[in-house]
């Protein structure tokens, strides 16, 4: 955002009383703030960072509240929208499946240690295909846990509803978001199963075979959040005239 710059006229050469005595009573004056007024918060923004700007947000993404919920910032990159909605993760259900798989991965990779040497020993061709499989698999699981994890770690979210885009965080990384209109969003459905909410959204720019978009919202240690959470997300898209499919 640009920013109008002042230009201060020079004073004349000999001084005035007169003037003298306007300026000691401005001065007594308390001066008012040129801080912009905090309006509502946003979302998305521009490339034009500066590095400072970058290690900031990366401190606040990593000092803040680990365990509380996570604030929408400001991510370069994307269209920048008002912030109507933000639906964030269960960062307690991250956390702990991210460890899980971290374990998970450990043991795939100690199995897949073990077949190595008993291959190498025994030369038995089973043990080499079995060390194939375990190497696969913890490939696969590092995945998954390299996407709680760092969904936790960079404080993403599920989906942000602004006033003209809906951010759909698929990825650990934000910049990688989906971001479309509601114009574009044809029809939208919740399904609530359990600890979860299931919001699909239909569009012609889903690429699923199955023709909508599966955004889940899982919540097993924030429960009791889901049954207002799908009031407002229904709210939300009805406002902007995105109709809900029967």
């Amino acid at each position: 955002m640009a920013h109008k710059k002042q230009n201060s006229k020079a004073s004349s050469a000999r001084p005035n009383p007169k003037a003298v005595e306007r300026d000691e009573a401005d001065k007594s004056k308390p001066a008012a703030s040129t801080e912009p007024s905090k309006g509502p918060q946003k979302i998305g923004g521009h490339a034009q960072d500066s590095s400072a700007d970058k290690a900031r947000r990366a401190s606040d993404a990593v000092l803040g509240d680990i365990i509380g919920m996570a604030k929408p910032i400001a991510i370069p990159d994307l269209p920048e929208d008002e912030l109507e909605l933000s639906v964030g993760e269960d960062r307690k259900r991250l956390l702990l499946q991210g460890v899980l798989l971290l374990l998970a991965v450990l043991a795939l990779l100690f199995l897949t240690f073990w077949f190595g040497v008993v291959a190498n020993a025994s030369g038995n061709v089973w043990f080499l295909l079995a060390l194939i499989l375990s190497l696969t698999a913890a490939w696969f699981v590092s995945k998954r846990m390299g996407r709680f994890l760092g969904k936790f770690f960079m404080k993403t979210g599920v989906v942000d509803f602004g006033s003209k885009y809906v951010y759909i965080y698929e990825k650990s990384d934000p910049k990688e978001a989906t971001v479309v209109t509601y114009k574009d969003v044809k029809f939208y459905k919740t399904v609530r199963q359990g600890n979860s909410i299931r919001l699909l959204l239909w569009g012609d720019w889903v690429k699923h075979p199955s023709g909508y978009l599966y955004v889940g919202i899982t919540r097993p240690f924030m429960a009791d959040t889901l049954g207002s959470l799908e009031t407002q997300i229904c709210e939300t898209l009805a406002r902007h005239h995105v109709k809900e499919k029967k």
